[in-house]
């Protein structure tokens, strides 16, 4: 039997309040990133560079300021690296990422502009060691979000850094990698499935910094399904890929109540709010990528959901089917092979073919591997309970209206295919 061990109400709007409240920590390095440098960078001048620098320590007072222009980084999700300005008005900001390398390279920035309107914004983002990444997405009230105009930015170094030149239109903006989807997008996100009756939202755990892990799930079923998200911080178009996909489960539809008559929902759709909170590229606090701690469990973010899975699958409560949402620089899904065994079997391939045929305009590519010895959750999941396990990736600058759109259809093909499988025989 399920244990909830907090419903959404009064309690949580108290919980919610408690949390923004929250001081932000001192970032935590890895003790052991020289010897981790040298190892897996295969380079010994780069380890001898980087050990000689150091790791990089986030600045204590976030923020700079040339001429008019305020720029600051005090808000969850505010990362400008190390900020400089020149004689003539403009702006740097260096990227480092938390933790020295090897780490991905997903160099996440996010800053607060303040000045008045008419002011020239100069801005160059450069990034230690790798290329800039993220096109930057413009912001005047903070919800809403669009890429900035070629007119406006620019790559440049062949990729190396990004060149912002804007006039600011108000007093108040956000510039960022991506749009911030940070504690209150997803609080919202929540309540909102709260009210419907039909979920409950309990606090799994909590992160290294103490921050909440929030689960939502349905009433227990013989089967469940599982959609986990945001272990990676920056991956701001996993989120937005979850969001309707999973709001396509919960709708209204004939389609989706059979299948939640049928399948225990359960998610978990930020994973590592630490590294949200901080603008961290990959990591937590603990200096770890979560997505390569699913069978050490050295971390409490991964901890915490294996810690749930022990006490609540079994055979009358079996899980049957994992998401992980991502983003990457392309839209894709990774699975297992269709010679690997699953139970239920042949999902991936029907899932996905019958997505692809709906969505002949949407770029999209499944990539099949075998079982491999990394440690992230697709491999973990799959060895662990023999089920399809994907990483559903969406592009960094995949269409947000294409996203939405392709979301849903692939919501409505997965709850088809699962439907179409056989139930798990009762002991």
């Amino acid at each position: 039997m399920m244990k909830p061990v907090l419903t959404l109400g009064v309690a949580f709007s108290a919980m919610l309040s408690a949390c923004a409240n929250t001081p932000e920590p001192t970032v935590t390095q890895d003790p052991d990133w020289p010897e981790r440098t040298e190892a897996e960078m295969g380079s010994a001048a780069a380890a001898a560079e980087i050990r000689a620098r150091g790791p990089w320590q986030p600045p204590a007072d976030v923020h700079c300021r040339s001429g008019d222009i305020l720029l600051d980084g005090h808000f969850s999700g505010g990362q400008l690296g190390d900020c400089e300005t020149g004689a003539d008005g403009t702006f740097t900001l260096t990227l480092y990422p938390e933790n020295a390398p090897p780490i991905n390279p997903s160099p996440w920035y996010a800053a607060r502009v303040s000045g008045a309107a008419g002011e020239l914004l100069s801005m160059t983002i450069e990034v230690d060691r790798f290329d800039a990444r993220y096109w930057p997405k413009l912001s005047t009230d903070g919800v809403n979000w669009s890429p900035l105009p070629e007119s406006q930015a620019r790559f440049i170094d062949d990729g190396a850094a990004m060149q912002i030149e804007m006039t600011l239109s108000q007093p108040i903006s956000w510039i960022a990698g991506g749009e911030l989807l940070t504690d209150d997008w997803y609080q919202g996100w929540l309540g909102g499935l709260a009210e419907t009756g039909d979920v409950d939202v309990t606090l799994l755990g909590e992160s290294a910094h103490g921050r909440p892990l929030w689960l939502a799930q349905t009433a227990p079923k013989a089967e469940m399904v599982m959609f986990i998200g945001r272990q990676h911080p920056p991956e701001v178009t996993g989120a937005l890929t979850m969001r309707p996909f999973v709001d396509a489960v919960f709708a209204d539809t004939a389609l989706a109540r059979q299948f939640r008559e049928r399948f225990q929902v359960v998610m978990v759709p930020l994973v590592n709010p630490d590294g949200v909170a901080l603008g961290h590229w990959r990591h937590n606090t603990g200096g770890v990528d979560l997505n390569r701690d699913w069978g050490p469990f050295t971390q409490p973010e991964t901890r915490a959901i294996k810690a749930w899975l022990d006490a609540n699958v079994s055979d009358d409560n079996r899980i049957r089917l994992l998401l992980d949402f991502h983003s990457t620089k392309r839209n894709l899904f990774y699975t297992h092979r269709d010679v690997d065994v699953t139970d239920p079997p042949d999902v991936a391939r029907d899932w996905l073919v019958a997505g692809f045929a709906r969505l002949p305009d949407y770029p999209v590519t499944r990539e099949a591997s075998a079982l491999a010895e990394q440690a992230n959750s697709k491999n973990w999941f799959y060895a662990s309970y023999g089920i399809p396990a994907i990483t559903y990736e969406t592009g960094d600058e995949t269409d947000r209206e294409a996203i939405r759109h392709s979301a849903t259809v692939f919501a409505e093909e997965m709850m088809k295919v699962m439907l179409a499988t056989a139930k798990p025989a009762v002991n």
